[in-house]
């Protein structure tokens, strides 16, 4: 088995964050700061007077989102400022620095952490331009954030070991003995607390640390995120991980040979398409900067990198996934789940895996 996290390093891991960032430089002179900053006052305003430093804390790796964000400097003459980290850790440090919070923008690897905040009142709503540029599904009910790109839970296998036949249904499947030394999962990643998250909120605590612990004492191989567990069952040493569809289609992408591939389960949160997001801070000094950095996710070269690049739904219409991708459409996602409602659950979620010893 791999490296234990206590209950202890779990929760540090959900509200403390570090405090670097990554300046990136705007590509012109800025002008003067309006003094209206509010959504409404920002969506009128010129782009071209758009201007000042806009800072993100980015719960998306920096791997993937530098160069958005680096174009966006350069095309909207904005000074940006980034600090990257677990997108639970960024939400945590939100709650805890309040109205005093430098940030001016949250973008979310998921939809708990934004939950989370948008729960504590820190988050203004967004105006109705920027919600209808994707489906409701992957808005807060609240209109307190709005999505960015979508991203399914799923397993991904050793098709040298592991046959079609004897994968489960769902995720409480996995409890089961065949299945001993053959599981990976990382328990720290937002995603996979997510899951769990809205594993409570449909079948309740008991059930699901019933699962967490029947899994705990199946020899599980236990990683610190997504990608070492694709990367084991490239080199053999395991045969079922736990992650998000992404990570199996960047390899696939690089060399299609592997002997890998994504199943995706045919019910239940196992199978949950989550939104990546983003909302604005209420106490954020330049909103008109950050409602540009919006609407700039959801254009069309950005939707279109989402796709290509990082292999995750675009969520703006009109764009074209990327042939790797499943329909969207095909996917078996809890209908109608609230993100608000199971942003509640992730400190229970928390709770529970470090309960059941991992």
């Amino acid at each position: 088995m791999g490296k234990k996290y206590s209950i202890t390093s779990i929760v540090l891991i959900v509200f403390i964050a570090s405090c670097s960032f990554t300046t990136i430089e705007q590509g012109q002179e800025g002008l003067e700061s309006q003094e209206d900053t509010s959504p409404e006052a920002a969506l009128s305003t010129p782009k071209a007077e758009i201007s000042g430093t806009l800072v993100i804390y980015s719960g998306r790796k920096e791997s993937l989102v530098s160069e958005i964000i680096s174009e966006f400097a350069i095309t909207s003459g904005v000074k940006v400022e980034v600090r990257y980290a677990n997108s639970a850790e960024l939400a945590g440090t939100l709650i805890l620095e309040g109205a005093n919070s430098p940030a001016d923008i949250f973008f979310s690897q998921d939809p708990i952490s934004l939950g989370k905040v948008a729960k504590e009142g820190f988050f203004d709503q967004l105006p109705p331009k920027i919600l209808e540029n994707v489906p409701n599904w992957a808005n807060d009910k609240n209109n307190y954030w709005v999505g960015t790109s979508g991203r399914s839970r799923s397993l991904v296998v050793d098709i040298r070991n592991v046959e079609d036949s004897e994968l489960p249904n769902d995720i409480y499947g996995l409890a089961d003995e065949k299945f001993r030394n053959r599981l990976g999962l990382a328990p720290t990643n937002s995603s996979f607390i997510a899951m769990v998250a809205c594993m409570i909120e449909l079948d309740g605590e008991e059930k699901v640390l019933d699962w967490l612990t029947k899994i705990n004492g199946l020899g599980y191989k236990e990683y610190p995120k997504n990608s070492p567990q694709v990367a084991a069952i490239v080199s053999g040493e395991l045969d079922i991980g736990m992650i998000n569809h992404y990570y199996t289609l960047r390899v696939l992408a690089e060399n299609g040979d592997e002997p890998i591939k994504n199943v995706y389960l045919n019910e239940g949160c196992g199978a949950m398409v989550m939104p990546a997001g983003v909302g604005i801070l209420s106490s954020s000094q330049n909103k008109s900067a950050a409602l540009a950095f919006i609407e700039f996710l959801h254009s069309k070269s950005v939707q279109e990198t989402f796709t290509n690049t990082v292999y995750e739904f675009p969520l703006v219409v009109g764009i074209q996934p990327n042939t790797l991708l499943p329909d969207i459409n095909s996917l078996n996602t809890p209908p109608s789940l609230d993100w608000s409602v199971l942003s509640l659950w992730q400190e229970k979620a928390v709770e529970l895996i470090a309960q059941a010893g991992f």
